[in-house]
């Protein structure tokens, strides 16, 4: 079960979540985000996960598209503030190493 609270005024819009975000909430949170995007230009978009216990793997690449069109989060728990870190924080960049004989 997850509760959807959505704060708007004149200098942000905030979503605040409540439970587990998980199944056919995920779909509900993107939902609310898109139909509210469209009406937040120049005020901040904030994503308060405070009270959530649980984020699935589906939900994490909903928060990944949020954070790149620049929703921030907030969070409480250690556990949900690891897992923000790893979908905020870029991956890092592979090394590439030439083949032996290669021309440089």
């Amino acid at each position: 079960m997850l509760k959807i609270t959505l704060h708007d005024s004149a200098l942000e819009f905030r979503i605040t979540l409540e439970g587990r975000l998980t199944g056919p909430w995920v779909a509900e949170l993107e939902q609310c985000w898109q139909t509210a995007s469209s009406t937040t230009a120049g005020r901040r978009t904030i994503l308060d996960l405070g009270e959530v216990d649980f984020i699935c793997p589906d939900a994490e690449a909903v928060l990944c598209r949020m954070h790149a069109q620049g929703v921030e989060f907030l969070a409480e728990t250690p556990i949900i503030r690891s897992l923000l870190h790893d979908i905020c924080e870029p991956a890092p960049c592979g090394t590439v190493e030439k083949k032996a004989g290669s021309a440089p």
